[in-house]
Formats: C-alpha cells, sequence, structure tokens
C-alpha cells in the first residue's frame, strides 16, 4: 500500500495537448500537440475561415464585383467606394488574423525542429507544409497592401522594435523563396504527414500532393510577381515551370477544373459556416450591374454557363443611389431555384480552373499568344459553353487581356475579389465603373493604425516612404 501511495504522488502538472502553451510548443512537443498546432494553421492560414469572406466582399467592393447593400454599415457604400479610407477601420483589415497565424506557425516550426517524437522524415513534411501557409499568408498580405509593403521579419519578441516594411518587389522575391524551400522539405518528407489534414484538402494530404499545391500557389505568386513587381519574362517563365510540377489538368473536363483545395465550412456547432452565402431573398450580397452588361452569350443565345449557374434575378435594392437586382447562388443549395442558403458550402481557394488562365497569363505574357488562347478557350468552352473566341494570334494585345480578364471574372467571382486585382494587374483600375459623382477607385488597403502607430508615424502611414 505504501508503494502504490508513493507512485501515486507523481507530477500534477500534465500537458494540455489540446489548447498547448507557447512554452510546451518550443520545448519538445509530443506528436499530438504538434498535430493540434497543425489544425490551428489550417484554420489560420491566408486567412482560409477568419478572413475569406472579408476579402471577398473588401476587394469585390474595390473591384466593382459586387455591392453589400444590408444598410447596416455606411462604409459598405460610402468609404469603400469613395473614401477617403480609414486605416483604423476596414481599409486597415485583413492584416491581424495572418500576422497570428504567421506567429503560430513560427512557433510551431520551433516545435519540429526541437521534437523528438517525429521522425527525420516527418519533420521535413511537417516544415514543408508550415513554410508553404506561411509563404501563403504573405502572399495575401502583399496582394492587399500593394506598393505600401508589408513587415515581413515578424519573428521576434515582443519587447523588440517593430519589423520594418520589406518593399513589394523583394516581398515577392521572399515568397518565392520561401516556397522553394518548402518544397525542398515535401521532397525529404516521406509518405505522410504526421497530422490530419482539414477538410477541403482532398487529394493533397501526402507531403507529395501537398507539393502540387505549393507549385501551384507558386505559379499565382509568379504571375502576380510578374505583374505587380515588374519581374516580367524571368516570372512568367518560372510561373509555367512551377505549374508543370503542380495538379493542373485539362483530362476528364469539365469535371476536374473544380479540383483543388477549399475553405471548408460545416453547420455543426462549433464549427465555422460559409460567410458570403445567403437567402435569394436577402437584400445584403448583389453582383455590380457593369458585370451583367460584360456577359457573353451562346450559339443559341443563352448567357455564359457561369453566369447562370452562379446568379439569379433578386429582390431589388435601391441604397444611397446603388441599386442591386442580380444575386448571388454559388454556395446556396443544389436545387433548381438554389435559393436557399447552403452555410456548410465550400469556397475554392485554388482549383484547376484557375490554374489554367494562369497558364495562359504566363504564356502571354512571354509573347505565345496562340499557347494563352488555347487555354482561354478551352475555359470558355468547358466552363461556360460558350464558342471558341473569335481572336487570333495576330489580334491586338488589348483584346486578349480583355478577354482573358472575362473569363477570370467569369471563373473566379465571389471567391477572391479577381476583378479588382486584375485591373491592377493590367493598369486597368482607371476602366472600372464608378457609380456616382464622387466615387473613386481604391489602388490598395492601408497599413494598420496600429502599425503607423507603432513606429510613431502620422496616419495614414507609408512606411517606405515611396
Amino acid at each position: 500500500m505504501a508503494g502504490l501511495l508513493l507512485a501515486a504522488c507523481g507530477d500534477f502538472d500534465v500537458a494540455n495537448e489540446n489548447a498547448p502553451t507557447t512554452d510546451q510548443l518550443e520545448g519538445n512537443p509530443t506528436r499530438a500537440i504538434l498535430a493540434r498546432a497543425a489544425t490551428g494553421i489550417f484554420t489560420g492560414s491566408a486567412g482560409l475561415l477568419d478572413d475569406v469572406g472579408a476579402d471577398i466582399q473588401q476587394y469585390g467592393i474595390y473591384g466593382r464585383e459586387l455591392y453589400n447593400l444590408a444598410g447596416n454599415d455606411p462604409r459598405d457604400t460610402g468609404e469603400e467606394l469613395r473614401g477617403p479610407q480609414d486605416p483604423g477601420g476596414r481599409a486597415g483589415l485583413g492584416w491581424a488574423n495572418k500576422y497570428a497565424n504567421i506567429r503560430n506557425i513560427n512557433i510551431y516550426l520551433r516545435g519540429v525542429a526541437n521534437s523528438t517524437e517525429l521522425s527525420e522524415a516527418e519533420k521535413h513534411a511537417s516544415a514543408g507544409f508550415a513554410k508553404t501557409m506561411k509563404a501563403w499568408s504573405f502572399h495575401r498580405l502583399i496582394v492587399r497592401t500593394g506598393p505600401l509593403g508589408v513587415p515581413m521579419d515578424v519573428d521576434r519578441a515582443i519587447s523588440d522594435p517593430p519589423a520594418e516594411f520589406v518593399s513589394q518587389t523583394d516581398v515577392y522575391a521572399a515568397v518565392v523563396a520561401m516556397l522553394d524551400e518548402a518544397k525542398a522539405d515535401l521532397l525529404a518528407g516521406g509518405g505522410t504527414f504526421p497530422f490530419d489534414f482539414a477538410p477541403g484538402w482532398t487529394g493533397f494530404t501526402t507531403p507529395a500532393d501537398f507539393l502540387r499545391f505549393n507549385r501551384g500557389l507558386l505559379a499565382k505568386v509568379q504571375v502576380n510577381r510578374a505583374l505587380l513587381a515588374g519581374c516580367g519574362g524571368p516570372c512568367f517563365t518560372g510561373a509555367l515551370a512551377a505549374l508543370g510540377e503542380s495538379f493542373i489538368t485539362t483530362a476528364d473536363l469539365p469535371a476536374s477544373l473544380a479540383t483543388g483545395v477549399y475553405s471548408a465550412y460545416d453547420q455543426a456547432a462549433g464549427e465555422p459556416t460559409n460567410p458570403i452565402t445567403e437567402n435569394l431573398t436577402a437584400l445584403r450580397y448583389y453582383v455590380h450591374p457593369s458585370v451583367a452588361a460584360l456577359v457573353q452569350t451562346r450559339g443559341d443565345g443563352s448567357k455564359d454557363l457561369r453566369w447562370t449557374n452562379k446568379f439569379r434575378e433578386g429582390t431589388p435594392k435601391l441604397l444611397n443611389d446603388l441599386t442591386g437586382t442580380i444575386k448571388p447562388i454559388m454556395y446556396n443549395t443544389n436545387s433548381a431555384t438554389a435559393s436557399a442558403a447552403n452555410l456548410s458550402s465550400d469556397i475554392p481557394l485554388l482549383k484547376n480552373e484557375e490554374l489554367i488562365l494562369l497558364r495562359a497569363e504566363a504564356n502571354f505574357g512571354l509573347g505565345n499568344k496562340q499557347a494563352a488562347l488555347d487555354d482561354i478557350n478551352l475555359i470558355r468552352v468547358q466552363s461556360g459553353g460558350l464558342a471558341p473566341t473569335t481572336l487570333t494570334a495576330g489580334s491586338a494585345d488589348g483584346d486578349i487581356i480583355t478577354e482573358l480578364l472575362y473569363n477570370r471574372l467569369m471563373s473566379l467571382i465571389f471567391e477572391q475579389g479577381t476583378r479588382w486585382i486584375d485591373a491592377r494587374k493590367y493598369g486597368r483600375l482607371n476602366t472600372l465603373p464608378l457609380d456616382r459623382p464622387g466615387d473613386v477607385v481604391h489602388a490598395h488597403q492601408l497599413v494598420p493604425t496600429a502599425e503607423c502607430d507603432a513606429r510613431a508615424l502620422a496616419v495614414p502611414c507609408n512606411p517606405l516612404g515611396n
């Protein structure tokens, strides 16, 4: 009995593997603790769940892709369409969650390196996963801020001075290097990850398959870098090389166009729900009327299938001299009318259809116009049900760009703010419609007020001084 009593008087400091502390993660974390941390990275990476709805709305309004006519926040029809932007409000959002996730990834990477429970292959696999997600977060950040740059050297103590801002050019270069470093880790990562994947990642749950996602993401980064950071041809070439190692395919069309990574939602208790879906009778989201005016027709006179599959006439709404009539239904139920919200509907983050259009962008950027038109026509036919374009390799560059951007808009609308981002990429912000006298088109979001204050800069600030 005495022996049993002595044995029972052990260490009462039991690790909480469901909510580990930073010390537990950075010390010698168990396999279970690291697996929980990986789940958290899935949730936060690149704003997958926290920011995706806000990004779709913010970028969509800026790019005249959509209206929010709910009327419960004057910024939806005021500041975001007219300005001036408030860095202490929405113009400064889409920042903190992504940096919080980057911090979690840095802690996770130290824990992976220190763990004695993971094999060397598992450590590489885990590092490749984390570095890819970290690169994705930085890419999302530079897309929102553009020429204002972002801080990158943020893995520092809270007592240290704030990290310096890095130029758009240098951020893109660092993100590419991070994705390539992740590739090396994934190649050394064996056959499995030491954690379960979140929903929405079907087909990408081994190091080899996840590498195909990494390469698809790299292709997207390289195209943006070519056009937004002045990299040009070398980055277009890099994008094509990355696509060759990605999950891009022209087999099993049109079904394979939807293959990719999704932000997954569920109506179960405690789970995040789709932030965009709403009943057809709701008076919040409407597609911008200028988009309806762009829709091309099929041979029988009906409209582009991407339009008819994603939008329906709804209850008209007039608010502050803005009128909406057409509602998004792409995230609604699969009934004949798609009139009911579906809170469990997933939102695409990177899909095969986008990769094919990225290939068209890269080829066009390199002067391979016929190859670009071939991919544009593939999407027109397979996704839109349209006839091939009448454009040829001899057509004016501006006309080919217009056709490329039309297909990107129809294929990616209400997914990532494509119209606004593409207008920036191709110098077409001035072509976006202005609904009312005094309205403007914002070129980028702002540095949040807190970041300006931390550097003793006047608000709004431009830490790079350019």
